[in-house]
C-alpha cells in the first residue's frame, strides 16, 4: 500500500502542491488531474523522493518512499532515448535494472508496432514515447509506478488503445499506479480509476 500522509511538495521553502493524504492498494489506478501548472509534476517526482517533501510522510509497503528506491518507477513526460540501442535492446536495459526475469520482449514490441531491431535513433517521436510506456512492463520488481502525462507526444489513436493496455498489464500485475493528465480524454477513458482533482490542492493557481 501506498500511504501519503499531509504532504506538502514544493521546492525550496516554496509550496507547490498540498496538503493531501492519500492511501492506494496495490492494482489501484489514480489519476492525478489537473491544468498545467498545478503541480501535478511536483507531486510525482516527491513521492519518487527525487524533491524531498516540505511536510509530511510517504510510506510504501511500510517503508519510508526514501528507503524503498527500486521499487518505484517514475516515467517523465519527457522523452530522452538513447539512440544508440535497438528497440529491445532498451527493453532488456530497463528489465535488467529491475532484475526481471522471463520478460516477453518481443510481444510487447509486436503489441505497440515497433521492430526488435530498429535503432531508437531511427524512431518517431511517437515511436518513441510508446516504446516508452511500454518499458513500464519490463520493470517486474518495481512496486509503484509513477507516469507523468502519457499523452505526450501520442496520436489519438495510441492514447485510446496503448494506455489503456499498458495500465490494465501493471494493475493485473497488482502493481500501484499513479498517472497525471490534464486531458479529459484520459480521465474518461480509465473508467475503473479513481480521479483526484489536484486543483483542490493546488497552491500554484491564482487564488480567486
Amino acid at each position: 500500500m501506498l500511504e501519503i500522509e499531509n504532504l506538502v511538495a514544493g521546492y525550496g521553502k516554496v509550496p507547490i502542491i498540498g496538503p493531501i493524504s492519500l492511501r492506494v492498494n496495490h492494482g489501484e489506478v489514480i489519476v492525478l488531474w489537473g491544468p498545467n501548472g498545478t503541480g501535478k509534476t511536483t507531486l510525482l517526482r516527491t513521492i519518487a523522493s527525487l524533491l524531498k517533501p516540505l511536510e509530511g510522510s510517504i510510506i510504501l509497503d511500510g517503508k519510508p518512499i526514501s528507503k524503498v528506491k527500486k521499487k518505484i518507477f517514475l516515467l517523465d513526460e519527457r522523452v530522452h532515448l538513447p539512440g544508440s540501442l535497438k528497440a529491445i535492446e532498451y527493453l532488456k536495459l530497463i528489465g535488467a535494472l529491475y532484475e526481471s526475469d522471463q520478460i516477453p520482449y518481443q510481444e510487447i514490441l509486436k503489441h505497440i508496432g515497433i521492430p526488435p531491431n530498429i535503432l531508437i535513433f531511427n524512431l518517431s517521436q511517437g515511436q518513441k514515447r510508446r516504446l516508452q510506456l511500454a518499458s513500464t512492463l519490463t520493470a517486474e520488481t518495481a512496486e509503484l509506478f509513477l507516469i507523468d502525462d502519457p499523452t505526450v507526444g501520442l496520436d489519438d489513436i495510441s492514447v485510446k488503445v496503448l494506455i489503456p493496455w499498458i495500465i490494465k498489464q501493471l494493475a493485473d500485475m497488482e502493481k500501484i499506479i499513479l498517472i497525471s493528465t490534464r486531458t479529459e480524454f484520459l480521465k474518461e477513458l480509465l473508467k475503473d480509476a479513481r480521479v483526484i482533482d489536484v486543483t483542490k490542492y493546488s497552491r500554484a493557481l491564482p487564488k480567486t
